[in-house]
């Protein structure tokens, strides 16, 4: 069992290449995880019922951007902890990041996701943080993953002293609700585009739009050879290899399975070829149950942050449990600053 204590994460916060992995768990309770989803789409009986159910999902997280078209109680209570939870996240990260010393690196987070809601991008306009979700011009705005390469400063009105501006590259690895295709082309959409009433239809009826409005990859066996083919998607996951090919680079992964076949290999690849990447999954299980599927022995730069034997620790503990370690100065004072942050 490797472990991290609380000065070295901080001091891993404080010089790495920060980037962050969130999977579905973290848009829980309001969105559900895809489940058996991708074992239906598998099963030609089933696909188009899976199909309906992931529309569904994608259907249901329009109301990150409008929270009036929630109107079942219990959701509503769910959407308003849901986006707690991300606010608190980006919150931490602008923190840890606005009081970095080291001028070495900047001031930019890569948040990379599978997740096609609109959470993060929820977020960071709550709390008036500047994000960069790979779309340019504001009339007509197009995606290109070219536009992840740019970073923003502030220049001072009376001096030419410049710094840089806490920034958030959301790069959604498989699609986006804010995503619609046009020409050839990636536009920007509040998600408008996605009919109400798609789960009605059936057929060649429902599957010509469902291709039609739904610019994500479907959560099937398929999606890898997708993924790959397409450019956009493709680019984006080099992207992901590029960032993490950097030296010092570091990645939390926040409610994330690795479940993805493509993803993973990615990331354990470059584990083994960059040795001073380290990465820090946190776990929503005990370590007992996730050290062996995660490979944490045969990786020596991977550390799995997990809660004690019969807890749970969902995103929102994963959050409070990363402020603990940056934020909390009376660590620094006392023994319990070494203390290790066990799996």
């Amino acid at each position: 069992m490797k472990t991290l204590n609380n000065k070295e994460l901080r001091e891993i916060i404080q010089s790495g290449h920060i980037n962050l992995l969130i999977g579905s768990g973290c848009s829980l309770p309001y969105l559900s995880t895809l489940n058996n989803i991708e074992q239906m789409m598998n099963d030609d009986a089933t696909r188009e019922q899976a199909q309906k159910e992931y529309y569904q999902i994608i259907r249901k997280s329009k109301a990150v951007l409008n929270p009036t078209l929630e109107t079942d109680a219990t959701q509503i209570d769910n959407l308003k902890k849901t986006l707690v939870n991300y606010g608190d996240f980006i919150n931490y990260w602008t923190e840890a990041i606005s009081t970095r010393s080291l001028s070495i690196v900047n001031k930019q987070v890569n948040v990379f996701t599978t997740n096609f809601d609109m959470f993060v991008e929820d977020a960071c306009e709550r709390l008036k943080v500047p994000y960069n979700d790979g779309f340019s011009g504001q009339l007509n705005p197009k995606f290109s993953v070219g536009n992840f390469n740019k970073i923003q400063k502030y220049k001072s009105l009376q001096f030419d002293n410049t710094s840089d501006i806490p920034l958030f590259n959301i790069i959604k690895l498989h699609g986006s609700l804010s995503w619609q295709t046009k020409d050839g082309e990636v536009i920007y959409s509040n998600g408008s585009h996605i009919a109400d009433d798609l789960d009605e239809k059936s057929g060649d009826d429902f599957l010509n739009d469902y291709r039609e409005q739904l610019a994500v990859i479907n959560p099937n066996a398929e999606k890898h050879f997708e993924t790959v083919m397409d450019t956009n998607y493709a680019s984006m996951l080099r992207k992901f290899t590029l960032e993490l090919e950097k030296e010092n680079s570091v990645l939390f992964i926040f409610g994330f399975s690795l479940a993805d076949r493509h993803i993973k290999d990615l990331l354990y690849s470059v584990m083994r070829s960059n040795p001073t990447l380290v990465v820090v999954y946190f776990s929503f299980s005990p370590y007992d149950e996730v050290a062996d599927k995660k490979e944490e022995a045969k990786n020596p730069n991977l550390f799995i942050i997990a809660p004690e034997a019969g807890e749970e620790q969902p995103f929102d503990k994963a959050t409070s449990r990363m402020k603990s370690v940056l934020f909390n100065s009376k660590v620094d004072e006392t023994p319990e600053a070494q203390e290790d942050v066990e799996e």
